[in-house]
């Protein structure tokens, strides 16, 4: 199989990459928000996507469903583009492709946030997802340790820089020069504040209050070599967690 992307199989394929092994399907779950002046809308939801597909090719018997583009955004609401749902909406949306893909034979379906609003009702919804279904519903959803991983990307890159919080700064931008560098644009990068009281901070004054430019800290310190660790580094940990949990829940692997 030349590629672990559902949305490029046919329902044939799909069919028989279930029937031969595929067994695990990752759903990332990006948002369409700003991210300052110099990356895309969908930063959050290419970066999510990206690393879904090298968690299914270090897995084997893997396949990444279609990103959702959309999260719990509500914090980037006054900055043109960013479209947000409520964590209802995100919730119902991902009852439709857990049962779906449940219908279709996969047994463990991992839930792949990538966006920090999204954390927290993937980790509340998880468990009622599974309710009835014959698959397992694995969220891999740890905000701290998901901005632990990135910076430790940066300082494998022998960059000695690390964000306290991660959005439109070094690591995001590095990751997108990685992925995407014509969606970077460098000559508009400026940095942001370096520090906040709390995210509680971001999450009731929204991010037009705290960074005018919708920045966090310094794009100016990333690289796209940064971006290829960031990525490597965050795929060898999800694709090891995604094991540890096929194997607490009786994979034979």
């Amino acid at each position: 199989m030349d590629t672990v992307d559902m949305d490029e199989l046919t329902w044939q394929e799909v069919g028989n990459a279930v029937l031969g092994g595929r067994r695990t399907v990752l759903v990332p779950i990006g948002a369409t928000e700003q991210h300052g002046p110099h990356l895309p809308l969908g930063t959050d939801t290419m970066i999510g996507t990206e690393i879904a597909r090298r968690v299914a090719e270090r897995l084997g018997d893997a396949l990444v469903a279609p990103a959702i583009p959309v999260g719990c955004s509500h914090d980037h609401a006054d900055f043109p583009g960013t479209i947000s749902i409520d964590s209802d909406a995100l919730t119902a949306l991902l009852s439709g492709y857990v049962r779906s893909l449940d219908r279709h034979g996969f047994e463990y379906v991992v839930l792949l946030p990538s966006h920090g609003g999204n954390f927290p009702p993937v980790n509340a919804a998880a468990p009622e997802l599974a309710r009835d279904l014959d698959a397992a519903v694995v969220p891999i959803a740890n905000l701290d340790r998901y901005m632990d991983l990135l910076n430790e990307g940066l300082q494998r890159a022998g960059i000695d820089y690390e964000e306290p919080v991660v959005h439109a700064g070094a690591t995001e931008t590095a990751a997108m020069a990685a992925i995407r560098s014509a969606l970077v644009h460098e000559d508009r990068a400026v940095a942001g504040p370096e520090t906040l009281d709390s995210r509680a901070e971001l999450v009731n004054e929204g991010f037009d209050d705290v960074t005018e430019s919708g920045v966090l800290g310094d794009p100016a310190h990333a690289t796209p070599e940064a971006g290829e660790e960031i990525l490597e580094t965050v795929a060898d940990a999800y694709a090891g967690q995604v094991r540890h949990e096929r194997r607490a829940l009786g994979d034979e692997e």
